[in-house]
């Protein structure tokens, strides 16, 4: 049987070739209509398409509007979405799907625990700063007690020291033995020096200021105002352990500037406030 089809087939070679041509135009029709079926879909594609660009760009009965949450996320017809109105809102629920919805939930949820932890932060701060500024406010009040308690104590500490120098003037041993048993020893000792040096440095301070004294009102005027603003204390010091007379003369020879400054220097020496 084989070889009879193989004869045949040699012996009519055109019988062959008009079949492989059959195949051939049955193929070729077939990728003609496949063509024809693509280039037909998508001119409706294109066309419906179209329509639906026109309609959305043109907001035709607010579908625009009405699904603006769902074109925004299709490539080509998001182009065509009008611009939203001047309310428009992105974070309205209303505009958000139920996936941004969410989204924008875990999110503000997330943010407002940070805020939550920093405002307890804050407040935390905010009390351990309030409680140090009484601390400090404590500390200060206490400390204003003890000067003011010390200079107290100093004050009278000065008055029974004045009161034992007296006691030692009149040799009287058993009263300076009394006193001197009243007090802190060490203490009393510590007043009794720093007394002692004050009074050794006013000596000097008069000393100092009666070599002034005795030079002419005019000169030491000038001397005065030579060390000028940065000796003021010395100045002022020499001045007040001079006699009056002669430390107002000096004065008056001053220019007006420099005596205005050695005056008010002087008048807080003496414990005078001029109003201003």
């Amino acid at each position: 049987m084989a070889k009879e089809k193989i004869k045949e087939t040699v012996k009519n070679p055109e019988a062959q070739g008009s079949g492989t041509e059959k195949k051939k135009a049955e193929k070729n029709g077939f990728l003609f209509g496949l063509l024809v079926l693509l280039i037909t879909l998508i001119v409706i594609v294109s066309v419906v398409g179209g329509v639906f660009f026109i309609v959305i760009k043109n907001n035709v009965n607010g579908l625009a509007e009405k699904y603006r949450n769902n074109l925004k996320n299709i490539p080509v017809l998001r182009m065509a979405l009008p611009p939203p109105p001047a309310d428009y809102d992105p974070l309205d629920p209303k505009n958000l799907k139920l996936d941004e919805l969410i989204e924008k939930y875990n999110q503000f949820r997330k943010e407002n625990g940070e805020l939550a932890k920093k405002l307890e932060e804050t407040e935390k701060a905010l009390n351990e700063l309030q409680s140090s500024q009484a601390d400090i406010e404590a500390l200060r009040k206490e400390n204003d007690q003890i000067k003011a308690e010390m200079e107290a104590q100093k004050t009278r500490y000065k008055e029974e020291l004045k009161k034992a120098e007296e006691l030692l003037v009149q040799a009287d041993k058993e009263g300076f033995k009394e006193f001197y048993e009243k007090m802190n020893e060490k203490l009393a000792q510590s007043l009794y020096e720093e007394i002692l040096k004050e009074e050794k440095a006013n000596e000097k301070a008069k000393e100092f200021a009666q070599i002034y004294e005795k030079m002419d009102t005019k000169a030491a005027a000038k001397i005065f105002e030579e060390l000028g603003d940065s000796q003021l204390d010395l100045v002022v010091e020499t001045l007040r352990n001079m006699k009056k007379d002669v430390a107002a003369e000096i004065i008056s020879e001053m220019s007006q500037s420099y005596a205005a400054k050695v005056t008010e220097k002087l008048s807080k020496v003496y414990g005078i406030e001029f109003e201003k």
